[in-house]
């Protein structure tokens, strides 16, 4: 039997996309991961090289430019459709000059961001309209890029032969304070600059609904088991919870729990924010995760994504102050993070790893780490849930 032609392996390729798994994310998402093994094995290690070394950043300072210069929203606002080099450069504002958009646009089109259509003729692609689009939040994502990562990526090895390849975690000096122009580090950066604190809280949006929601991995409707649901006794503290997706999938499964027995809890900046968009049954409130827990002897306290950004000290103090709020026997921890494989990570779980260890000298964390830090502070693991999409895993603590 014949080997297939060149020909019938990209005919194949070029009919999978997006919507071929009929929602199915777990399968998808293997495909994703086969599609990088192979273009990995299909390339040679020069052409990596390239990739790594020269098509990444321009193709990011790209996509910076025009946004910068409000190109996708407006083509997004304008219905999107086949537009002209002519019809774009007057979406632009301030104006940019013909022949510099079509020179960006012919980049953009080569790495699919665009459809080139004709000669000086481009289609939105998903996207791309999605980068126009606010509710996406895929524009605040590579904003934060261009803001943070990028430069605090750029100064890692610097920084690392600095403090002789030792593994980072000291919060306050750190890679991404060396790499500021004031050296501030990662979150004093944020607080400084209100625009950036805007990109990454919608860069952190846009990450939590790509994920499964905890609701899927563990029924909430368990905690109501005698449970006392008052807002003097809330069933669940979403501590750290940004905008508040995921308290609001507690209230999607259980909608009729009574108002003031879901809290959510963060800095005053994004508590401000999250009033405008979360049932008014959720209590917003303001809260600084290293002081005090101000709500006592909750059923369950909920952490998504926000352990990994400390280092052992910080996390312990964090949890310890969860603890001391929780009543022993009763309440419960659910922590919903990464955790690490000894072998076989993923690429989504290794970026993230590594940009915790350039952005805030903090890391993701294995079985064996989360069980050390869980005990350090006072809690014993009940169980770990696997996150049918393979990312992060829901884990359940009690106060020992």
């Amino acid at each position: 039997m014949s080997s297939p032609s060149a020909a019938d392996i990209i005919a194949t390729l070029d009919g999978i996309s997006h919507g071929s798994f009929n929602g199915n994310e777990v399968e998808r998402l293997k495909v994703r991961a086969a599609a990088r093994r192979l273009l990995a094995r299909v390339e040679s290690p020069y052409e990596r090289a390239w990739g790594f070394c020269f098509e990444q950043p321009i193709v990011s300072a790209a996509l910076q430019t025009t946004i910068d210069v409000g190109l996708w929203k407006a083509w997004t606002d304008a219905g999107g459709g086949e537009k002209s080099i002519d019809e774009l450069v007057k979406l632009t504002s301030p104006e940019v000059e013909t022949n510099l958009l079509r020179r960006l646009f012919r980049l953009l089109a080569a790495f699919n961001v665009v459809d080139e259509s004709g000669v000086d003729k481009f289609k939105p692609t998903p996207f791309s309209q999605a980068i126009g689009d606010e509710k996406t939040k895929v524009r605040a994502s590579l904003e934060a890029n261009n803001n943070q990562y990028c430069l605090a990526s750029h100064n890692l090895p610097k920084y690392l032969q600095k403090i002789s390849y030792v593994e980072p975690t000291v919060t306050d000096e750190n890679n991404h304070s060396q790499s500021d122009p004031d050296g501030l580090n990662f979150f004093a950066r944020l607080q400084a600059t209100p625009k950036y604190y805007a990109d990454f809280t919608g860069h952190m949006e846009a990450w939590t609904a790509w994920k499964t929601p905890w609701t899927k991995i563990y029924d909430p409707s368990r905690l109501l088991d005698g449970a006392i649901v008052t807002t003097d006794a809330p069933l669940v503290v979403d501590v750290g919870g940004n905008t508040g997706i995921d308290i609001s999938h507690v209230l999607t499964e259980l909608p009729d729990l009574p108002a003031g027995c879901l809290v959510l809890q963060d800095l005053p900046e994004i508590i401000a924010k999250a009033k405008e968009t979360v049932d008014s049954r959720i209590t917003a409130m303001a809260h600084d995760f290293f002081t005090e827990q101000p709500v006592k002897g909750a059923r369950a306290y909920f952490m998504h994504a926000v352990l990994h950004d400390w280092p052992l000290a910080e996390a312990t103090k964090l949890l310890r102050n969860t603890r001391d709020a929780m009543t022993r026997g009763y309440s419960k921890l659910f922590v919903y993070d990464i955790v690490l494989p000894e072998q076989g990570a993923s690429i989504s779980q290794t970026v993230m790893d590594v940009n915790m260890m350039s952005l805030l000298s903090a890391k993701e964390r294995t079985r064996g780490d989360w069980e050390s830090l869980l005990k350090g502070a006072g809690f014993s693991v009940v169980k770990f849930y696997e996150d049918p999409q393979g990312y992060e895993m829901l884990i359940e603590a009690d106060v020992c």
